[in-house]
């Protein structure tokens, strides 16, 4: 649980009243939990107002009369810059939620080559896992059986998410597991990026990811997936059982792509695509349907 004792250490700013919430997250996101969020837009308010999770704001401080009109039985903490503070909080539990002390676990039938590395600690690596040359393989990776990652892969490095506050740029804590699922390959320079906010990026069994690949933070990817070279999923996409990802297609942040759906070559995929569609283009458009 996060608290206004947590918000405090964090930030020196004191809450108007005690609070008690699951998590953390966006005022328009409800994860079925009691969340703590924040909103320097005043564009957003509808989002928050609807959100039955959220239970503390942060709030600027031209927002705070505004806030309190329709948010009644939230607890509203005014601030000059809500954003640095939101982010500032998530450090600190981030950092303290995952300070993994556990040796690193790999199975006596795992190869891995003498110039990769291995974080000694919180890395799992399954049976007959084959790690190549110059791969690496971060704290909170999980690799199941019979996966390989090819020769300079990266498996769990910290993402791109970094946020401008009117104190500086603040570096944002991924505190999620990187897990790969069994029997999947990892092509060589392909990065897979570590989970974000507690949204693990996942594989799942028997995925084939091409070489130079970016999965990003938070992204979840089902079973079969297949991704060609050159290929960018953005943070937290979601992509289902059996889909095609084309040669340097694009998936920008949280689209989701049902599964058996076909992304073409060089596409740029904005909105959602529905089961067993193919689309192709920039934007990409639906080109055929199952």
């Amino acid at each position: 649980m996060i608290t206004h004792d947590d918000l405090r250490r964090a930030t020196d700013i004191e809450a108007a009243e005690p609070f008690e919430v699951a998590g953390l997250d966006m005022a328009g996101t409800d994860p079925g939990r009691s969340i703590l969020s924040f909103i320097d837009d005043a564009r957003f308010l509808p989002e928050a107002a609807a959100n039955p999770a959220l239970r503390v704001l942060l709030v600027a401080t031209p927002l705070e009369t505004d806030a309190r009109a329709v948010l009644h039985d939230v607890v509203i903490v005014v601030t000059d810059d809500p954003r640095w503070a939101f982010y500032s909080l998530h450090n600190q539990v981030a950092l303290t939620s995952t300070l993994e002390t556990e040796p690193s676990v790999i199975a006596d039938s795992a190869s891995i080559h003498p110039t990769a590395f291995v974080d000694p600690i919180g890395v799992e690596i399954g049976a007959n896992v084959i790690i190549e040359a110059n791969a690496t393989v971060l704290r909170s990776a999980r690799i199941g059986a019979n996966a390989v990652i090819r020769a300079g892969a990266v498996i769990g490095t910290s993402g791109f998410e970094h946020k401008r506050t009117s104190r500086g740029v603040l570096s944002v804590v991924h505190d999620g597991e990187t897990v790969i699922g069994e029997g999947s390959e990892i092509g060589s320079l392909t990065v897979v990026g570590r989970g974000f906010s507690r949204r693990h990026t996942r594989l799942g069994a028997d995925c084939r990811i091409d070489c130079n690949v970016m999965i990003a933070h938070g992204s979840q990817l089902g079973e079969r997936v297949f991704v060609a070279a050159g290929a960018v999923l953005a943070g937290s996409t979601a992509v289902g059982d059996d889909v095609w990802v084309g040669p340097n297609a694009t998936l920008i942040d949280r689209v989701r792509v049902g599964a058996g759906a076909r992304i073409g070559i060089g596409s740029v995929v904005f909105r959602e695509v529905s089961a067993g569609d193919q689309v192709l283009g920039n934007p990409a458009r639906v080109v055929a349907r199952s």
